[in-house]
């Protein structure tokens, strides 16, 4: 069967409309300048106390999920463009570790727990790695994958237990703070880095829902009270009390020598979230479309084909 040029022509450009006209679907949505961002779920705590039941791991392999405990956010994101954002987070989440739920007979033996409040600010740029909008046929759709790395401040104040009574442990001084020559109690607050990814799809014009995974790289070992060794009990009872000398050393069996590892001082701690996102666009204005926006734009309002006659 022979094709003639006339029919070869249209062919060709009905294609390159069509697909002119999906390029410009898939980046033609629009996104207020504004969103308010709520997001609910749970924490993992990577420190020195607690760990995986299959004995001591690094990083985020080491997690306890019998430690896991909740968090929320509450946020304001400002959208450049479709894809560049930057969102302030403030978060609230609570970490708990415990050598009880440890598979690592040594931590097991050391006996020791702690728990804390979690108060976050954070300042994050966030950026669309992948837009799956194009899985749709409406422009008002969003499907995508998101990064996003920033720095914040938190704010911790671990506790321990004795006897039904919590305590805050910094004050305690349990390995030695302000006694030993050279050192002081260590700070209660500390610099961040939130950093993960996210998938968002919207419920309706604008109202989006999603997950999102994160890790929290902190610039303290001190969230969970152990860092470096055991001090003299006596020297604890005599300075700071009977709390401090208790809560210093739980070891099961033979109390550990002074000057003996208490924790590992070359790893700081760091703490996860797993969200479920749920965010809403506020006001008028729309976000700056980029540059590839208006370029697709173009071919979607001047590409006409050819009339033959």
């Amino acid at each position: 069967m022979k094709i003639s040029a006339k029919t070869m022509a249209v062919g060709l450009c009905f294609a390159l409309g069509s697909l002119t006209q999906v390029s410009a679907q898939i980046i033609s949505y629009k996104r207020n300048a504004l969103e308010l961002k709520v997001g609910v779920g749970g924490t993992l705590f990577f420190g020195d106390l607690g760990g995986s039941k299959g004995g001591r791991k690094d990083g985020f392999f080491d997690y306890d999920v019998e430690s896991m405990r909740g968090n929320t956010s509450f946020g304001l994101k400002f959208n450049f463009t479709n894809r560049i954002s930057l969102r302030t987070d403030m978060c609230y989440a609570q970490v708990v570790g415990s050598d009880a739920f440890s598979g690592d007979p040594g931590r097991f033996k050391r006996n020791l727990s702690f728990r804390s409040d979690i108060f976050e600010l954070s300042l994050t740029p966030e950026f669309v790695i992948y837009n799956l909008s194009k899985l749709g046929r409406k422009k008002t759709a969003t499907s995508e994958l998101y990064g996003f790395a920033g720095f914040g401040i938190l704010k911790f104040n671990p506790q321990a237990e004795i006897n039904g009574v919590w305590y805050d442990l910094q004050p305690l001084g349990t390995e030695g703070q302000g006694l030993k020559s050279g050192t002081k109690l260590y700070s209660l607050q500390s610099w961040v880095i939130p950093f993960g990814v996210g998938y968002r799809k919207n419920i309706g014009r604008k109202t989006y829902v999603g997950i999102e995974l994160s890790m929290r790289k902190s610039f303290t070992d001190y969230i969970d009270d152990v860092s470096t060794s055991y001090y003299s009990p006596d020297a604890l009872l005599e300075e700071r009390g009977e709390a401090s000398a208790i809560l210093s050393d739980r070891t099961i069996g033979e109390s550990a020598n002074t000057g003996a590892s208490r924790g590992n001082s070359s790893n700081n701690d760091n703490y996860s979230f797993v969200q479920v996102t749920f965010s809403r666009s506020i006001g008028k204005q729309d976000a700056n479309a980029s540059k590839m926006d208006k370029f697709f734009a173009k071919f979607k309002t001047r590409d006409k084909c050819p009339a033959f006659r």
